[in-house]
């Protein structure tokens, strides 16, 4: 079997300039983009244009929006009182101060959080 040398670098040409034509969204596809979709869509049918496929590149290339974390989905609320007993206590005593709790309510929450 001989292979025709012609023929395999023509081969390996045309793989290039596809790969060349596709950079943008292999850029956004290795970075994770959240627009990884778009970015496709956009190379594809407008990246023959050359201000296609700059503007598929740059968008690639901009800033990846960073995961939601497990703890951003807890409610704000919540993390405070576990996160710092100081900015509870600082909370009760200015509710204390407009008047919003008794100085018994303020002791039974005050011994609530110090207890933890």
């Amino acid at each position: 079997m001989v292979v025709d040398a012609s023929a395999l670098q023509s081969n390996v040409m045309k793989g290039m300039v596809v790969a060349l034509y596709f950079l943008p969204f292999i850029v956004a596809w290795l970075r994770g983009h959240h627009n990884k979709a778009s970015i496709f869509l956009l190379n594809l049918f407008l990246g023959w244009t050359g201000i296609g496929w700059v503007v598929a590149f740059i968008w690639s290339a901009s800033s990846v929006r960073a995961r939601a974390s497990v703890e951003s989905s807890i409610p704000a609320a919540s993390r405070s009182e576990t996160a710092d007993p100081y900015l509870n206590l600082e909370k009760l005593a200015e509710l204390r101060e407009r008047g919003h709790l008794t100085a018994e309510e303020f002791e039974a929450e005050k011994s609530k959080i110090l207890d933890r």
